[in-house]
């Protein structure tokens, strides 16, 4: 079975509302692919608060799943969103030969996150049926 893992931002979002907004996106598209994929994210055992002492350990797991997955799929729906960790998921990504899946264009014209993308979508039922045509059917 294929692995997803699911990459957008997180910082920026001090309040409860923006943790549950980054949340969200996530658990639905866990929920829905699910049972054609291994699916992991980065909030991953920290949903409610942070399980880290040591921030180190966030990154290192999140640089794991990144190279344990086959695909990545990329939250860019947030006008204004730090985009620096994902940014980080996305090169170690490319350069692992990872299909990268970015939905939304809050960022479209970054030339580094355009670049490294194997490709853009307009919104996150589309990366799913990308995902679900290409590795499922």
């Amino acid at each position: 079975m294929k692995t997803v893992f699911l990459a957008g931002p997180m910082r920026g979002f001090s309040d409860a509302e923006g943790r549950k907004k980054t949340l969200t996106w996530r658990e639905e598209a866990k929920s829905i692919l699910s049972d054609m994929f291994v699916v992991k994210h980065a909030y991953r055992g920290r949903e409610d608060k942070e399980t880290f002492t040591d921030p180190k350990g966030a990154v290192m797991r999140d640089k794991q799943d990144v190279l344990d997955a086959d695909i990545l799929i990329v939250n860019d729906t947030i006008p204004g969103a730090s985009m620096i960790g994902t940014s980080m998921e996305i090169l170690l990504a490319f350069l692992h030969n990872k299909i990268i899946i970015v939905f939304g264009d809050a960022h479209k014209g970054d030339y580094w996150l355009d670049y490294h993308a194997t490709m853009r979508v307009k919104d996150m039922a589309e990366a799913i049926q990308i995902c679900k045509t290409l590795f499922c059917e």
